[in-house]
């Protein structure tokens, strides 16, 4: 009952913490970013909305910023971003390039740069008092540099770095600036707007800005959702916030920890085409229900352990071999090779072979039927040298014969068994009649060769001793 109770407290407070924006919902082309005191606004060309316990609008002194954004581009999230750089809001291009300063009721453009693009989708991070950009994508191939915006020069310049690993380009990764390193995991290469092309990164590391080189971590937990965004994630403290409609997670890279909160339509209807703010506990995002858009904010301290939750490490396991892993796969090893030997063994065991079961004989591919009188003769001189005369006639029958018949029945097996012999071998008499050489005075049979063997399956060859 407290879980419910709970739920629905939370989900009334998400319901009427909320705002519907100032613009109408088919305007597009603005910018959802927050002030210097962290309050949540609304940037058009023509002013500023900001949300204190209402929205209050600021019109901008003249249209010098709407002229120069409209030679530019439209002014949206696909083409340009927000930083706040000490006390100071710029409006930045989507990949470098232009840059505007907001002065007074006014955006002043302070840079003598070109609209490149080329570093659309990468990190965007603020370091002593500069705007840096890590990877992102542009002139058809992803970026593994660092750039940032030199407002003495009012140009772009790379950030140069001494580092012998040099991780893959992307655009999209997820990040976090603490203290003087830049945590990045995940991203993606593809050229924009494709789809089966694309490739997702699941490798985490981070860019030490002093010694100016990268350290690889290891690889994301499979856990972690893999998301991907235009926007620098929340953040709070040490922690950074992903969000969708189910899942909070909060990540800390010091402690290289995840938390992931869930619950059904948790974040319902959040548009994640828009930046999401955290300002003293509480998240701020826009969210779009039935075509009308809403500024949002939920109380991060409204998390409790009543939630689903689950705490695990950022890092997959790097499991190193035991002792008794290597055993294993040395013993694996063998018995293969094993296997091997035993396959070249079992080939020369079989060929040029007659060989036999209970129905036929075979030799060379081919085989012919057999009676169970033919079988049994074939298989005792398989084992033994010789066959007797009284021997042949018990395998014919138990009867007493006349000595005569006896002898036209054997005579009749021993032929019929070699034609089916001849067919396969082109041997005439692969039986033949002799004597007995322990007993010169005995009649018996022998198989012109050693070569014919019972059938055997390779398993039974395998293990036969």
């Amino acid at each position: 009952m407290r879980l419910i109770f709970l739920f629905i407290l939370i989900s009334i407070k998400i319901v009427y913490s909320q705002s519907q924006l100032p613009v109408n919902d088919s305007v597009q082309n603005f910018l959802f970013a927050k002030s210097k005191f962290n309050n949540p606004i609304l940037i058009t060309v023509n002013g500023v909305y900001e949300y204190k316990s209402k929205w209050e609008y600021s019109p901008l002194i003249d249209d010098s910023f709407k002229k120069q954004i409209k030679e530019i581009d439209e002014l949206n999230h696909a083409n340009f971003f927000t930083k706040i750089v000490g006390n100071d809001l710029y409006i930045i291009s989507n990949g470098a390039g232009p840059v505007f300063k907001r002065s007074g009721n006014n955006f002043i453009r302070i840079d003598n740069s070109t609209l490149h693009k080329n570093q659309f989708g990468g990190a965007r991070f603020v370091y002593k008092d500069k705007v840096h950009i890590y990877g992102g994508y542009g002139f058809w191939s992803f970026k593994n540099f660092i750039t940032f915006f030199d407002e003495n020069i009012k140009q772009w310049d790379i950030f140069y770095n001494n580092s012998k690993y040099l991780p893959p380009g992307r655009w999209k990764p997820i990040y976090n600036l603490l203290d003087d390193k830049l945590y990045v995991f995940g991203g993606r290469s593809g050229s924009a707007g494709t789809i089966n092309q694309d490739e997702s990164f699941s490798d985490i590391f981070y860019f030490d800005l002093i010694n100016k080189e990268f350290i690889s971590l290891g690889h994301v937990n499979k856990k972690l959702k893999t998301k991907y965004s235009l926007f620098s994630q929340p953040k709070l403290d040490d922690n950074i916030f992903l969000i969708d409609n189910d899942n909070l997670t909060i990540i800390n890279f010091n402690t290289l920890k995840a938390t992931n909160y869930y619950q059904k339509n948790f974040f319902l209807g959040i548009d994640n085409k828009f930046p999401t703010f955290i300002k003293r506990q509480k998240l701020f995002y826009i969210s779009n229900i039935n075509g009308t858009k809403y500024l949002k904010f939920f109380d991060l301290k409204s998390i409790d352990k009543n939630f689903e939750s689950e705490t695990f490490s950022l890092l997959a396991e790097n499991r190193e071999i035991s002792v008794e892993q290597y055993i294993f796969f040395g013993f694996f090893i063998a018995l293969v090779f094993w296997i091997i030997l035993k396959m070249f063994s079992f080939k020369d065991f079989i060929k040029g072979l007659i060989l036999y079961d209970e129905n036929r004989v075979y030799f060379n591919n081919e085989s012919v039927s057999i009676t169970s009188n033919e079988q049994s003769l074939i298989s005792y001189l398989s084992e033994n040298p010789f066959i007797t005369v009284p021997q042949v006639n018990r395998i014919i029958s138990d009867q007493q014969f006349a000595k005569s018949h006896f002898t036209s029945l054997r005579n009749k097996l021993v032929m019929d068994l070699n034609k089916k012999l001849f067919i396969l071998t082109k041997n005439e008499k692969c039986i033949i009649e002799t004597k007995l050489p322990k007993d010169n005075r005995l009649k018996a049979y022998k198989a012109d060769s050693s070569i014919i063997k019972r059938k055997i399956s390779f398993f039974t060859f395998l293990f036969r001793n």
